[in-house]
């Protein structure tokens, strides 16, 4: 890797963990050839499926140099409430910051709406004498004695996890640092997190709640992320890295210290091979329609760099402030279950069926109705293909479960197994314009990239519901998050608030937090292993004065003066009118939060170019439903593999391969690139 010590690579990999299955992306570093592989998860030892799929990838584990890990672990932890047992120290006064959150309601007339439960109850909430003030300055001294009551009660809890909040301390972090100098003197096995580290941000609860989910992950993401580490040094691994939600890698360490940082680790990686596809194509402009086993992601990508966001929730009213990708999640994967609620009326996911059993094509125990189920029904999906190089679908046990729905909703089976599909078309739609057109994009202007194992089969109906008129299926659809992770490049974020008008503006101040930051970011990579500083980018969070939420916009190097106050002035108007359709150009304003990104440069990565030839043969003729034809007409059924580049077909028509299917429906177009990616051109 370029910029890093020196060290023999003989094969790198990456490899992302869903829900459903586990895929592989391997390169051989002289000869660039790329394998892939993919293998059902194993929830209860994400490990095991790891190892299945470099075994399956023909992969000596011992000749791995190089090992990204992109997880949905930590994700699951947070949704399924499986942390640890974690406690809050928080100043005196603010005891209940957890329990009041904000004061806006989800359902403003709902009298019997309750507020969701934060991750730390109210007796693991203990308050400590001491003040920072607005200006960073002690007003009143660290209580040791406090801290030390606090420990012994967190201890005969069973607290294993301990978060640490105080006030004003992302302007001075003294207090924080030693409570957990105290803590890990007095409970040395304890985890602690601190909020001047995990968010050095004003607004009390949003950093409060953050310091707290980081604590809570933190027991379990070490344990899985230990286990991972000690498994693949038997057998003979040396080095691995983990996929971060802002779509960098960092070390195992890092990974440990903040998992926090993990939160979208999984999803961020297929925007990042995105991005990648976006350039080799020449559509810079993306909507990502990642559709998996068990959930289905979306993530806006302009001019060929993703949208970030540190505004996630856990559920509504309780944020998750890190900086990620902007990636948005719904329950409507290929295992998302199809179910009547009490008012007779068909409904799909969230809840999945997931790996295990599965939809119940999959022969593993599953009865309900699946998304998968009623692709295979229709035909979309080919019952001679195996999934996943592996998995032989049961399309007579798929229609016997149909038929029982159908049935009881007095529908044919055709049209029960279209409504499912449509249904999860429109869930997926609605996620899709909450990226876009909520952001003040036309769809019309972007085109849909779609991966993930059933995310082809679905894309061009999407593209439809969004006017968009272009779908790319790039290379290696079911296991491209897995790509993304291995050509990631290693970044962190910083940021420090200081809050200072337009009409005081402390140039002195500013270029001191952007050197500061910068310098810790040329620390942390050297403990990363970069001997070459990272390439460094900044911006600043800024609003109208008398506002109380910010826009970002990105400042130049070097220092600081009036010409690039005036240039931000002037971007931030771009931005609100963007946003909010309208600005206050020339109106005072406020800079909030300075922002500081560094990125080392990441592994180059060739995608090997095909050869220009005409198609093999469809490899049969099948039926498959399209409602808008009325009802099942002949489709001929491709590999991929027998695609070369220039290849030009009308649908419809299938094409298969070993993750993926694609599915283009009557009156598009479809053209195969040099670099074999799908380019679908939709027609109507």
């Amino acid at each position: 890797m370029k910029g890093r010590k020196e060290k023999a690579m003989k094969i790198r990999i990456g490899i992302d963990t869903g829900g459903t299955f586990t895929d592989l992306i391997a390169q051989e570093e002289d000869t660039k050839k790329l394998a892939v592989s993919k293998s059902l998860s194993t929830p209860t030892d994400p490990s095991v499926a790891i190892f299945n799929t470099i075994t399956k990838a023909g992969v000596r584990a011992e000749d791995v140099a190089y090992f990204v890990h992109g997880t949905t672990v930590a994700t699951n932890a947070l949704i399924e409430r499986k942390g640890a047992k974690t406690g809050l120290l928080i100043t005196r006064g603010f005891r209940d910051v957890l329990k009041l959150q904000r004061v806006v309601r989800r359902h403003h007339f709902d009298l019997h709406w309750v507020k969701p439960k934060h991750l730390v109850p109210r007796n693991l909430s203990l308050e400590v004498e001491e003040r920072i003030d607005a200006k960073g300055k002690e007003a009143i001294s660290l209580s040791e004695a406090d801290v030390l009551k606090a420990i012994e009660k967190f201890k005969s809890e069973g607290v294993i996890a301990i978060a640490v909040s105080y006030l004003f301390s992302f302007l001075n972090p003294a207090h924080e640092e030693r409570t957990r100098a105290l803590i890990k003197e007095h409970y040395p096995e304890a985890y602690v997190s601190i909020s001047s580290e995990v968010f050095p941000q004003w607004r009390e609860y949003e950093r409060t709640s953050t310091t707290v989910i980081d604590s809570y992950l933190k027991p379990g993401m070490d344990g899985y992320i230990s286990n991972l580490e000690t498994t693949a040094g038997k057998k003979g691994i040396r080095e691995m890295l983990i996929m971060r939600s802002n779509g960098g890698v960092m070390t195992t360490q890092s990974a440990k210290e903040q998992p926090i940082t993990m939160v979208r680790s999984g999803p961020a990686g297929g925007v990042i091979a995105s991005c990648y596809i976006g350039k080799l194509t020449g559509n810079p402009n993306l909507v990502v329609a990642d559709m998996g086993g068990t959930s289905f992601d979306t993530c806006l990508i302009v001019n060929s760099m993703p949208t970030f966001t540190n505004k996630e929730e856990l559920e509504w009213g309780i944020p998750i402030a890190s900086t990620m990708v902007d990636v948005r999640s719904i329950g409507a994967g290929g295992g998302s279950m199809a179910w009547i609620d009490p008012a007779g009326i068909l409904k799909v996911g969230p809840e999945s069926a997931g790996a295990d059993p599965g939809p119940v094509c999959y022969r593993k125990g599953g009865k309900t109705p699946t998304v998968t189920d009623a692709n295979l029904v229709l035909g979309r999906l080919d019952s001679d293909q195996l999934l996943a190089g592996e998995i032989k679908l049961d399309l007579q046990a798929a229609t016997k479960r149909m038929n029982e729905l159908a049935e009881q909703m007095k529908l044919d089976l055709n049209e029960l197994a279209y409504g499912i599909i449509e249904i999860a078309n429109n869930n997926m739609a609605q996620a899709l314009r909450l990226v876009s057109v909520d952001k003040g994009y036309d769809p019309r202007d972007f085109a849909v990239i779609a991966f993930g194992g059933a995310g082809p089969m679905h894309a061009v109906e999407l593209a439809k519901n969004l006017h968009a008129k272009r779908v790319i299926v790039p290379v290696y659809p079911g296991a491209f998050s897995a790509l993304g992770a291995l050509i990631a490049d290693t970044r962190f974020d910083y940021m420090q608030t200081s809050i200072m008008p337009s009409t005081n503006l402390d140039f002195g101040r500013i270029n001191e937090i952007y050197e500061s930051l910068e310098e810790r970011a040329q620390n942390d990579f050297l403990k990363e292993g970069f001997e070459e500083e990272p390439m460094i980018n900044r911006t600043v969070e800024m609003r109208y004065l008398g506002q109380n939420w910010e826009l970002e916009v990105a400042i130049p190097g070097g220092k600081i003066d009036e010409k690039v106050v005036q240039t931000a002035q002037e971007s931030f108007d771009q931005e609100h009118t963007k946003h909010f359709g309208w600005n206050l150009s020339g109106e005072k304003f406020e800079f909030v939060n300075f922002k500081v990104v560094a990125i080392a440069t990441k592994i180059e990565i060739e995608l090997p170019e095909m050869a220009n030839g005409r198609p093999g043969k469809p490899k049969k003729v099948h039926p498959a439903y399209f409602r808008e034809k009325g009802g099942f007409i002949e489709c001929p059924v491709y590999s991929r593999e027998d695609l070369n580049a220039g290849t030009q077909l009308e649908g419809p028509l299938l094409i298969n391969e070993v993750s993926s299917t694609t599915l283009v429906p009557p009156g598009s177009m479809v053209e195969i690139d040099r670099f074999g990616n799908i380019i679908i051109e939709i027609g109507g």
